[in-house]
Order: C-alpha cells, then structure tokens, then sequence
C-alpha cells in the first residue's frame, strides 16, 4: 500500500478529494434530523410494565414499520415517518436496578417543530393503555374508599370534641390521692381532627390529577441537527476511497507490469 501511495500519489489525492467533495454534498442533500428528549415519571408504584412498552415502539421505530408506529401512537402517518430513532435512559434510584420509576425518552426526527405532538403522543400512548387504565381505576376506587373514611371520622371527632367541651369539669382527689373526674385532652383530639384535614387536603390534590405518569421535564430539542454531520461522513468516505484507490492503483500497476 505504501508503494502504491508513493508511485500514485495523485490518483490518491483524487480519491480523497472526490471522498471529501461527496461528504459534503451529501451533507447539504441529506435531510437534517433533531434530536429531543424528555423525562417521564410513573405514578404507580413499583410499575415497570411503561418501560416494556416503550421498547415495544423503540422496536417498531428500529424496524422503520411506520404503520405500526401510526397504531400505537395514534398519529398520522407521516408524523410517524418523521421518527427515526428512539433510545431509552432508565434512572434508577439506590435501591437497586429493579426500582426504576422514571426513564429519560431521546428521539430524533427529521422535522423539528413536531417534537412537542411526538412526545404528547408518548404519553398518550402510555396513559389510555388498558393496563395503565386499570390500575388507574383501582387507584380512583381506593381514594375515594379512603375520603369516605376520612370524612367520617372527621364528623366522629368533631362529634367527640363536642362531648368533651361539654363535660369538663375540675380534677378531684378523694381521700386516697386518687384523682378522678380528669377529660380527655383537647389538645389531643384537636391534634387527631387537624391530622385527618391534612390528610383530606392531600386526597383532595390527588384528585386534581388521576394520570399514571408525570411529565418531569419536558421535551428539550437541538438547534442545530444531528444528522447528516460533514466529519462523521468524512471519515467513513476517506477510508473507503483509499481502498478504491488501492484497488485502481494495484490494477495500474499490473496494466503496466503487462505492457
């Protein structure tokens, strides 16, 4: 090869330079693609089954099967050609792989302002799923079992409060030292009701928002493209227009070996 590049030094700058000159053509035809991602949080505790699912569609993205991203996702076709890539970053918390409540969602497309209705559709796709519907429907039915409770024993303790205000009367001994006659605390039971409206203030926030998953960050998108980049299709082109020129030069040298 060094013989070859010495004696054909030329031809070896041709190659190169017809290597360069289509990188950067293909660098201004190619269509530019973006990159985005998101983080997204389950709300149902110890689920993973959102991270199966998204593989499923990173699968489907892999195979460019566009009719099966369109099924899935609920978008119009060519929203679901504009897909091109989807990778998948688990974070996990201390306590061991298994554990794994959010997961950071990267894609690229070859359209930058449809990054947004992507994600939106992700989510979607995720949330009206009959599994995440389900366990939404125990969750509701739970809330709403445990604000029954919580507002029957509030009325129990203000009916108990009452009782007592009523009955207060003055501690007294009798000739043993003993001392009888002495309520029950009202500061206690003041405690206990003030914990139980705590407790419904909370029920009452979960109520506001029944969805399994919680968008944490939404979807940050490149400015500049991902692809098509000039030095990753330099340095695949370079190398490959060495071989053709080793390739054209060795037949050279036996061409005119021959004559």
């Amino acid at each position: 090869p060094f013989i070859l590049l010495k004696n054909h030094y030329k031809l070896s700058l041709i190659y190169v330079v017809a290597a360069i000159a289509l990188a950067l053509a293909l660098k201004l035809t190619l269509p530019p693609v973006y990159s985005g991602s998101f983080i997204i949080k389950s709300n149902e505790d110890k689920d993973l089954y959102f991270l199966n699912m998204l593989m499923d569609l990173e699968t489907l993205v892999k195979d460019n099967d566009h009719m099966g991203i369109v099924e899935e996702l609920k978008v119009p076709e060519n929203d679901a050609s504009l897909l091109k890539k989807i990778k998948l970053t688990p974070i996990f918390n201390s306590r061991g792989t298994d554990s794994s409540k959010a997961v950071i969602v990267t894609f690229d497309m070859s359209e930058q302002n449809r990054f947004k209705e992507m994600q939106n559709a992700m989510i979607a796709y995720l949330e009206n799923s009959p599994h995440y519907q389900k366990l939404r429907g125990i969750r509701i039915s739970n809330i709403e079992s445990l604000e029954k409770k919580i507002t029957r024993d509030i009325i129990e303790m203000d009916s108990v409060k009452k009782i007592i205000i009523e009955n207060i009367k003055p501690a007294a001994t009798n000739g043993n030292g003993l001392v009888y006659n002495v309520p029950v605390d009202p500061y206690k039971a003041y405690e206990i009701n003030m914990g139980r409206y705590k407790e419904q203030l909370w029920l009452i926030n979960k109520q506001k928002d029944q969805s399994s998953f919680e968008l944490m960050k939404p979807c940050v998108v490149s400015k500049k493209p991902v692809w098509p980049k000039f030095s990753l299709l330099a340095l695949a082109l370079v190398p490959i227009s060495l071989l053709l020129f080793l390739f054209h030069a060795h037949r050279k040298e036996k061409h005119n070996l021959a004559h």
